[in-house]
């Protein structure tokens, strides 16, 4: 839990903490303040009963007094002392009524009215004292008796009384009614609070005490995580210092090792590599407020292409390659990449460099050589071609040499000995029909040689197999030399154009076994692995060096070139081991699965 979130959590636990708490202690103080107020209007109810009840009695005492002072001696100070009780019983009477104005007892209050005033009629009529009538002692209380007696004024003082008392007694039952009432009011109202308390408990502080466990224990467990988090905080801590102090010390091998700079919006340097520095041969690494095009180049033309790129890549990443000459005049290849960036708000370039200056050199290097080497492959092509009209104008002037040198000679003498035949000569026709016998036998033979020597049919028709079985069996017969062809399993055919080239390789090597070696014995061997395709021709005639066939003009030479070109052209290799005395061996091999017939074809 991050801390704007426990700060919610809190905030919530408080505002539910304040709001039960705050409807529990309203509760509670409207119960007390209503108590106080219940008990604060029964005492005030009490004073004044007890006021009311105190003033009754006065009252009643004051009725007494007044009686009995009308029938004291008459002098001036018991006549003032009667004044003033009877004004001040007068005066309490009227207040009784005020104060018990709404009270039920108030009519009969009002109904000693009359009563009070005739009392007070008659104590102000009373006369004089006993002393004043010359009463002896002895006689005065019986004639204060029969006073009482005549004027009634006992009888209303004892009426008074009894009316007071019955006043009295029912302003103390009421007010032991209200003192009954408030004691019940304050049972259901003691009983209301324990309801209160006991809710508050059920669904106020208990649900709360439970929230608070359930509170604590979440913050116990967040204790917890915060412990752990703290820990692995700390581990990240120190592993970012060690990631800090290996970025620290891989920022300063880079800086040794890699060209790179930041630069301001308009191209003036902010930070350069250490090599990139030494590179463009300036002091320092620092910022400064020099452009870097200015460092990459010392014409004018150049710092403002370079200037253009970084104020364009503001906007948008640009790479390429730039020719750079620094201010040693040494020129560099770099591939550059300009990258737009930002930072508090400026705008920045970072430029990302590698010298590729080797690579240039060396690919303008192979392109040299590659252009010598076109340049000597198309001489060799022409050669080649030169060789192969060459070739085929001997081949031309064999065909044509053999033709008439060989046949056209015999035919030519052929003719003369035809010619020179006598009718008359019988033994001498007899002999020159042997010869021309023979010499017809030798013109056959050149003509089967010369025409075996073109295209065979059996290549065409049957494949290479029959086509090299025929070549060593007719060559064997014509020539009277030991060919021998052996194959080794091979019973498919191959491609048109492999087939031939093939079959004029073996031809070649065999002709020029017979024509140059002079060999007696000549062995055609043919086998077949899962990728190659082999043929070797092995002679005991006379050997020769590769480097003597340079020199040599009868033709030699060339039919060795001619060899290896079909070889070549069947993506093979050909090699040759020949010496003087041990003859000669040609060993051709040709990718098998790159030269085989297609499936469709027959074998």
């Amino acid at each position: 839990m991050n801390k704007t979130d426990q700060e919610s959590v809190d905030s919530k636990l408080f505002n539910r903490l304040r709001s039960s708490y705050l409807l529990a202690l309203s509760l509670i103080a409207l119960a007390l303040l209503g108590e106080h107020l219940l008990v604060e209007s029964f005492l005030t109810e009490q004073a004044k009963d007890a006021n009311i009840i105190n003033v009754a009695g006065r009252q009643r005492m004051l009725s007494q007094r007044i009686a009995k002072l009308s029938f004291l001696e008459n002098d001036p100070a018991n006549r003032s002392l009667m004044s003033a009780e009877l004004a001040e019983w007068t005066s309490r009477h009227e207040w009784l009524k005020d104060q018990l104005a709404t009270d039920r007892v108030l009519p009969q209050l009002v109904a000693l009215d009359t009563l009070m005033a005739q009392m007070s009629e008659q104590v102000q009529s009373a006369g004089p004292g006993m002393q004043d009538k010359g009463v002896g002692p002895q006689d005065a209380m019986e004639v204060v008796k029969q006073g009482l007696a005549a004027s009634g004024l006992n009888a209303r003082s004892e009426t008074y009384l009894s009316r007071m008392d019955m006043i009295v007694g029912e302003i103390s039952e009421a007010a032991t009614n209200r003192v009954n009432r408030l004691r019940n009011t304050k049972k259901w109202i003691t009983l209301a609070v324990g309801i209160v308390l006991l809710l508050e408990l059920l669904f106020i502080f208990q649900p709360i005490s439970r929230f608070v466990r359930r509170q604590f224990l979440v913050l116990e467990q967040e204790k917890v995580a915060q412990a752990e988090a703290r820990q692995l905080a700390e581990i990240a801590v120190r592993e970012k210092a060690a990631s800090l102090g290996k970025l620290s010390a891989l920022n300063q091998a880079i800086d040794r090792a890699a060209l790179f700079a930041t630069l301001r919006a308009d191209g003036s340097i902010l930070h350069l590599s250490r090599k990139f520095a030494e590179l463009l041969a300036r002091s320092g690494s620092g910022p400064g407020r020099e452009s870097l095009s200015h460092l990459l180049h010392q014409e004018e033309g150049r710092q403002a292409f370079f200037s253009e790129l970084i104020t364009a890549a503001r906007i948008g990443d640009w790479q390429g390659e730039w020719l750079i000459r620094n201010q040693r005049g040494e020129e560099y290849w770099l591939d550059v990449t300009l990258l737009p960036a930002r930072q508090e708000g400026e705008a920045e370039v970072f430029l990302l460099a590698s010298d590729i200056t080797a690579r240039k050199e060396a690919q303008h290097s192979l392109d040299v050589l590659n252009q010598e080497k076109m340049s000597e492959e198309i001489e060799r092509g022409k050669q080649r071609s030169r060789q192969i009209v060459e070739t085929q104008e001997k081949e031309r002037l064999r065909v044509a040499r053999d033709l008439h040198d060989g046949i056209g000679q015999k035919l030519t003498a052929l003719k003369f000995s035809l010619e020179s035949l006598r009718p008359d000569k019988p033994q001498q026709i007899k002999d020159r029909i042997e010869q021309l016998r023979a010499l017809s036998k030798e013109i056959i033979l050149g003509v089967r040689l010369a025409t075996f020597n073109l295209t065979p049919p059996e290549l065409m028709d049957y494949g290479l197999v029959p086509a090299l079985e025929k070549m060593a069996r007719e060559l064997s017969r014509l020539t009277g030399e030991r060919i021998v062809f052996h194959n080794e399993d091979v019973d498919f055919r191959l491609e048109a154009t492999a087939e031939i080239n093939l079959y004029r390789t073996v031809q070649e090597a065999v002709n020029n076994a017979v024509k140059y070696a002079k060999a007696n014995y000549i062995l055609i061997s043919l086998s077949a692995g899962p990728q190659l395709l082999s043929v070797t021709i092995d002679d005991d005639g006379e050997g020769f060096e590769r480097e003597d066939l340079t020199e040599k003009t009868d033709g030699s030479g060339m039919g060795l070139s001619f060899m290896e070109e079909r070889v070549r052209n069947l993506n093979g290799r050909i090699f040759l081991r020949s010496n003087p005395e041990g003859g000669t061996r040609i060993s051709i091999n040709v990718p098998l699965p790159e030269i085989l017939a297609d499936s469709g074809e027959d074998n």
